[in-house]
């Protein structure tokens, strides 16, 4: 007797469950619809790429600076066997210098440029290639950003220490994409922004506060597909030949030559029309030199 409300219980339960299913499959749906409209270049911060980094650098280092530093452990028993290091170093300002740390750290409306598009340029099979014949103009074409390094080339250390000092970061690709951005701070600080667009460059050259931390900024055209994350070379370095900074840039070429000097042992920030310059290339240098860091802070408005 009870047989026809069980089978009728159960039909509805089907039911019921099926109307769920499909809800629940919709809204699945509708949240990687969600998911889709955050793109790749918005997920590319340097938080992103430090956290990646710091991961991978994990054995605490004795050393004479003030910053804690830390190796890969490969790197470790590389460094012992008086090897050169394959994965740089990680730099972390100690808890209990926290006294030198409010002297040192960004406490104005600044902003650094983190270089994204330079990263690329500087890869296995990137631009250098070409420019030293060992590849065709392949390598000049469709390098992908996708994968930045924190190297010297990229101004690695420089980026940690100015991270560490609580400074914020942008990348090319905000700017890019948005150059107003940049309207919003008081002061700009550049890295070794080699390679950027011709947005880029027009909406960095206009501010009224630029700080280049680094010669050779400014110094190459590229253009950019976001359907790939990719950069290929328009103009500068040489390419077309005979052309040298591909946007004929005065303060570039002012401070060309001082990319050579990585020693910064007579470093100073000239004055320009628009901030300050930089004479020496610091990344190999700026983790010791606390000076600089102290003058870099007084010269922000």
């Amino acid at each position: 007797m009870n047989k026809p409300k069980i089978m009728g219980l159960a039909v509805s339960i089907v039911i019921l469950t099926g109307v769920m299913l499909s809800f629940f499959m919709s809204a699945d749906l509708e949240s990687s619809d969600l998911i889709s409209e955050t793109t790749f270049e918005d997920q590319i911060t340097v938080d992103n790429i430090l956290k990646n980094y710091f991961s991978l650098h994990t054995v605490k280092t004795n050393n004479d600076i003030i910053f804690n530093t830390y190796f890969t452990e490969n790197d470790v028993i590389r460094y012992n066997q008086q090897m050169n290091l394959q994965n740089d170093i990680k730099f972390e300002f100690p808890e209990d210098e926290m006294k030198l740390y409010e002297n040192l750290k960004s406490n104005k409306n600044t902003i650094v440029v983190y270089p994204i598009f330079t990263s690329a340029a500087y890869s296995p099979n990137g631009f250098y290639d070409f420019y030293n014949g060992s590849c065709d103009e392949s390598c000049i074409n469709d390098i992908s950003f996708e994968n930045p390094q924190v190297k010297f080339t990229s101004s690695g250390i420089s980026t940690q220490i100015l991270y560490a000092l609580n400074y914020d970061f942008i990348t090319d690709i905000d700017i890019d994409k948005n150059p107003e951005i940049l309207k919003n701070y008081d002061n700009v600080i550049l890295l070794h922004n080699e390679y950027v667009t011709q947005k880029q460059f027009d909406a960095i050259t206009a501010h009224p506060n630029l700080i280049f931390l680094s010669p050779n900024a400014l110094y190459a055209e590229i253009e950019v597909n976001y359907d790939n994350n990719s950069i290929s070379l328009i103009r500068g370095h040489d390419y077309p030949p005979g052309i040298k900074n591909g946007f004929n840039y005065e303060i570039e070429e002012r401070f060309h030559e001082y990319e050579y000097d990585a020693e910064c042992e007579n470093w100073k920030f000239v004055e320009i029309k628009n901030g300050y310059h930089l004479n020496c290339y610091p990344d190999g240098t700026i983790h010791k030199n606390l000076d600089l860091l102290l003058k870099l802070k007084t010269l922000q408005k």
